[in-house]
């Protein structure tokens, strides 16, 4: 085996003192391609810099607030519906979907009007995300009888998911898998609590 040829005087620093020979070379092997920056380049900042002190402002302000001022974001898609919070990845709304995400408590609201199945939604949200309760379900049917409007306690239950004070507790959500009701029902990921 030959011995490794000394870098070059473009090549960059090498690495700490104390490496193995093989860790020696992967290092170099990695940054041969990196060069210095010019002496006297300009720093680019770019445009979504944030001035220190509102960054600083922003890192101060309690937990709380940032909860509230999230969203979920919806999706509708052939008769399907998902909401998300910013961060929650596609597995995850998938696997609530597929019913691989149990849940852990259920409420079903056929025959209630559009006030007593919000206020049944609430209850069942703030009772499990208080019992440490991850995934719920919540059953309201396909408004097949809902007369020339269509299905009204679908929407309201989305509404509801989307509005304080749920929406501090929700994750996510999608329609549930068809065993669950399918499109007649939907699965709610719950925001695991504050320790």
């Amino acid at each position: 085996m030959s011995a490794p040829k000394p870098p070059s005087k473009s090549a960059p620093a090498s690495p700490e003192p104390g490496l193995s020979e093989d860790d020696r070379l992967l290092f170099e092997r990695e940054f041969a391609d990196v060069r210095p920056l010019r002496r006297g380049s300009e720093r680019i900042v770019p445009d979504f810099h944030v001035p220190e002190e509102q960054s600083r402002a922003a890192s101060v302000k309690p937990r709380r607030k940032a909860v509230s001022a999230q969203r979920l974001v919806v999706d509708r898609q052939e008769g399907r519906v998902t909401g998300a919070s910013f961060g929650v990845s596609h597995l995850i709304l998938r696997a609530l979907g597929r019913g691989e995400i149990r849940p852990e408590a259920s409420c079903d609201l056929h025959g209630l009007r559009a006030e007593s199945a919000r206020r049944k939604v609430q209850n069942l949200v703030e009772e499990s995300a208080a019992a440490g309760r991850r995934a719920v379900l919540v059953v309201f049917g396909r408004g097949r009888h809902s007369g020339p409007e269509g299905p009204v306690l679908r929407e309201v239950v989305i509404d509801s998911l989307c509005r304080a004070p749920l929406l501090a507790r929700v994750l996510a959500f999608s329609s549930a898998a068809r065993a669950d009701g399918g499109d007649g029902a939907i699965v709610i990921l719950l925001r695991r609590r504050a320790e």
